[in-house]
Parts: structure tokens; C-alpha cells; sequence
């Protein structure tokens, strides 16, 4: 079997086109601010246990209706 037709001479590697900077980026940001804090998170106790039916629970991502939370977008309007 002859695959000559499938090599693919004209295909660039990846990264052909990307730009070479010479100087580093002055304008890079940070993700974190220069001095982070340190935060404390509260995350409360569940103390509903009522559940969904198995079908409901796969529709909805969770077995607890307490959990259960649909994107409405556009800001719930």
C-alpha cells in the first residue's frame, strides 16, 4: 500500500507563525495581587437530606434539590 498520498508536505509545524519577541513583556499582570491575604471559607453543615428520584437526580447533576441550581443566564431575567 502506497500511503505517499497521505503525507502532508505542505502542513507548517506548530508554533511556524508564532511572533519572536526579543524583549520580555512589560505589560504581563499578575493573577494574584502583589500582597495576597489569607481568606477563611465557611461552608455550612448540609442538614436537608430530602433527594430526588434517580431520572431527576441525572437530570439535574444532583441527587439533593437543595443543591440543585439552573443557569437562568443573562442575569436571571
Amino acid at each position: 500500500m502506497n500511503n505517499s498520498q497521505f503525507t502532508h508536505h505542505h502542513v507548517k509545524p506548530m508554533g511556524y507563525n508564532k511572533p519572536r519577541f526579543t524583549e520580555p513583556c512589560s505589560c504581563r499582570i499578575s493573577a494574584l495581587p502583589e500582597n495576597p491575604q489569607v481568606a477563611m471559607a465557611y461552608v455550612p453543615f448540609q442538614t436537608d437530606f430530602t433527594t430526588f428520584d434517580e431520572m431527576t437526580a441525572l437530570k439535574c447533576g444532583t441527587l439533593f434539590p437543595v443543591l440543585s441550581k439552573p443557569f437562568l443566564g443573562s442575569g436571571n431575567r
